[in-house]
């Protein structure tokens, strides 16, 4: 979920309703809660260590990340645009996304093969799938990674989300997209069903709605970001934001996009099933740090 993103891959998932890493002005809406980001979000209550900030030099844009290895951070797909050699660098483990924590920079992104932008010549056709990506970063850093769960688990599991998205769908209010939070934000969700999403793979994603049912959603500058569940006592990743869960196009009528569906209804989430792609994490990071894959599997 992006913001002032002017590429074309970009401005391709705008089109089609994409939580992007910060979304320009005219993907966003009204939405029926108070101001406090995420959308209908709070402050983070927790420490959350795995928590990570990508940026590129020069631009306003953000994604987020969960450090999975020393080394290694998951996030979406569609954020790949914003990691370029010698302009993006990490911040991990601050609440803070603009200081504290560790910053460093990256020396490898793997964007899953499976990944593909729709030809809006032709039309939404079919779910956005594997928008997953993982980040190689060029050191290690001194911080407790998040375990990537066994599974999701099913409709009704309580989730959380976390990251510094926007705070309001409106355009009309220009602080919605240039005054996003600089400290980290939580909201506490629940799986539901996925026929409740549009345009959802069953497979390996995840249709996520606000636990109490208020009109409250991840958004612009969350993209990436992790959603989890807690286990046993602690906190393990599920799901990396990917898009809006009940709006295939920007609607004209001034009704909410991120946390309203299109009926004014309180909106859903679709995040990548981080469980699901468990295998395809360990393969690549095997190919290329066997370390680091030995590291994740002994979690």
């Amino acid at each position: 979920m992006a913001i002032g993103m002017r590429s074309a891959v970009l401005a391709t998932l705008t089109t089609i309703g994409l939580t992007l890493a910060a979304a320009p002005a005219a993907t966003a809406a009204p939405a029926a809660t108070a101001e406090a980001a995420i959308i209908g979000g709070r402050a983070a209550t927790d420490a959350y260590p795995f928590m990570a900030y990508l940026r590129k030099k020069g631009l306003p844009s953000h994604c987020g990340g969960s450090l999975i290895a020393a080394n290694w951070i998951v996030t979406a797909a569609h954020c790949a645009d914003l990691v370029v050699p010698g302009k993006t660098k990490a911040r991990i483990g601050s609440p803070h996304r603009l200081k504290g924590g560790t910053l460093v920079g990256y020396e490898r992104l793997v964007v899953h093969p499976g990944f593909k932008l729709p030809d809006m010549r032709k039309g939404v056709k079919r779910p956005l799938k594997n928008d997953i990506a993982l980040v190689q970063l060029e050191r290690k850093v001194d911080l407790a990674p998040i375990r990537i769960a066994d599974d999701a688990g099913p409709a009704a599991t309580p989730t959380r989300v976390i990251g510094w998205g926007v705070t309001c769908d409106d355009p009309k209010k220009p602080r919605c997209e240039k005054n996003m939070p600089r400290q980290l934000r939580e909201l506490n969700t629940v799986l539901v069903p996925d026929k409740r999403c549009t345009m959802i793979d069953h497979a390996s994603e995840l249709c996520t709605g606000q636990r109490h049912g208020r009109a409250a959603m991840s958004c612009s500058g969350d993209s990436g970001g992790p959603q989890i569940r807690k286990i046993a006592g602690r906190w393990e990743l599920i799901g990396a934001t990917s898009r809006d869960g009940d709006d295939l196009n920007v609607r004209k009528d001034g009704s909410g996009i991120c946390a309203t569906n299109p009926r004014g209804g309180p909106g859903l989430g679709i995040w990548t099933d981080v469980t699901h792609h468990k295998p395809w994490i360990i393969k690549t990071i095997t190919k290329h740090d066997p370390e680091a894959a030995a590291e994740l599997t002994a979690m």
